[in-house]
């Protein structure tokens, strides 16, 4: 016999305060690969999180676990994605002569340009499938720990995955037919004749 929702609600509100519950959010943190050092406090605002959104969960919809998983993996790929702006910010011409030896300025501008295209592209998808293709194609976590840390067989990881690459390559290269197309009709040519050459690869 199925317990009352408000019951199941009860308990589960109860789990939140519970210390394995903690353990188990730091586990899955750091199988997504947030730092140590970081871990902690970002387990912390996952709980806080947890709390101030309880009244959005539904006990029918699957286990409070399941629930509190979703918002740990949402964090850690916005800790992600906050690291790796960070790190791609150079603007000194100087240093960008002294990261990339012999590589040009030019080309290192224009690499990443590429990258912040490609990842603009691939936040436009389902969170689902974004966030399995930058946690694994960006940060390189493994998918075994992808799927462990989000409680899903390791099939559904790959096919999430397969799905936001062909979704990110259609949704690029619908945005660099729609600039070509901007760019024939101000100079007055054929979009056809403005295109250059093939979709570029996605580079999460």
């Amino acid at each position: 016999m199925r317990p009352p929702a408000g019951r199941e609600r009860a308990h589960a509100f109860d789990q939140l305060f519970e210390a394995e519950t903690a353990r188990r959010v730091s586990r899955w943190l750091a199988k997504l690969r947030v730092p140590e050092r970081d871990r902690h406090d970002l387990s912390q605002d996952v709980l806080l999180s947890a709390l101030t959104r309880f009244g959005s969960y539904d006990p029918s919809r699957g286990p409070v676990s399941r629930w509190l998983n979703g918002i740990a993996v949402n964090m850690a790929s916005h800790y992600h994605e906050k690291a790796s702006r960070r790190r791609e910010v150079i603007t000194d011409p100087v240093a960008l002569c002294e990261v990339g030896g012999s590589v040009t300025p030019l080309e290192l501008l224009l690499e990443a340009e590429r990258r912040r295209l490609s990842r603009s592209v691939v936040l436009e998808l389902p969170f689902e499938l974004s966030s399995v293709l930058l946690q694994h194609d960006l940060h390189e976590i493994s998918m075994r720990d992808i799927a462990e840390a989000r409680a899903i067989p390791l099939s559904t990881a790959y096919h999430w995955r397969t799905r936001a690459l062909h979704g990110a390559q259609r949704a690029l290269a619908r945005r660099i037919a729609a600039d070509e197309e901007r760019c024939a009709k101000a100079r007055g040519v054929s979009g056809d004749l403005a295109r250059t050459g093939p979709v570029p690869k996605i580079v999460a």
